[in-house]
């Protein structure tokens, strides 16, 4: 009996590997990965400044020596001096201004505003955080509940009571100081400008 298992089992490993070996191509008959494509894959940013030719917003910090690149297509959110904010993709890119699509509420159309470098006042690395009050806010809460429920101590009474009520407003309140410290004003040590790809 032993036997015929273990000449079943033989019979589905030479199976598999034959299948493997039928669907798997070789390796020489494998079309190779141009150098562009490598280095898309490795380093996309570094990739469009080699191949793509044209006009681009690099944004630097001057303090820590870091640029981040900005191409036509990337979302861009910066304020003007006019205190209008702006988060939308770049429509295209000159030697002096870029053009972003913005929504005109009053048309309820896209509309092409182009921005001056020296309109800019501030740059935001992210994306707003909206305000969520959800389950897991509550969750330090629902702990002093669990421990009324299974060991009789009330919520009120709890030592916990403190702690609990500081981690349920941590979550909101870390929101907030978020999105007070995403934005970076454009000063002497930080800066942006056009560069062109050559």
């Amino acid at each position: 009996m032993k036997n015929i298992q273990l000449k079943y089992r033989f019979l589905i490993f030479i199976l598999v590997v034959l299948s493997n070996h039928a669907f798997s191509q070789d390796f020489h008959q494998r079309t190779a990965k141009s150098v562009e494509e490598i280095i898309y894959q490795k380093d996309p940013n570094r990739a469009r400044a080699i191949f793509n030719k044209g006009y681009y917003l690099v944004l630097e910090n001057l303090r820590t020596n870091s640029r981040t690149r900005f191409y036509e297509g990337d979302v861009f959110r910066f304020k003007t001096k006019d205190d209008f904010v702006f988060e939308n993709d770049i429509y295209a890119i000159n030697d002096s201004s870029f053009v972003v699509t913005s929504l005109n509420e009053v048309t309820n159309r896209y509309e092409y505003v182009e921005i001056k470098l020296n309109e800019i006042e501030r740059i935001y690395k992210r994306p707003k955080k909206p305000l969520r009050v959800n389950f897991t806010t509550f969750a330090p809460l629902g702990y002093l509940l669990f421990e009324w429920a299974y060991w009789g101590t009330q919520p009120l009474k709890s030592k916990k009571l403190p702690v609990a009520i500081i981690l349920t407003a941590a979550q909101p309140l870390m929101g907030i100081i978020s999105n007070q410290f995403r934005s970076k004003r454009i000063t002497e040590n930080y800066r942006i400008r056009i560069f062109k790809s050559l």
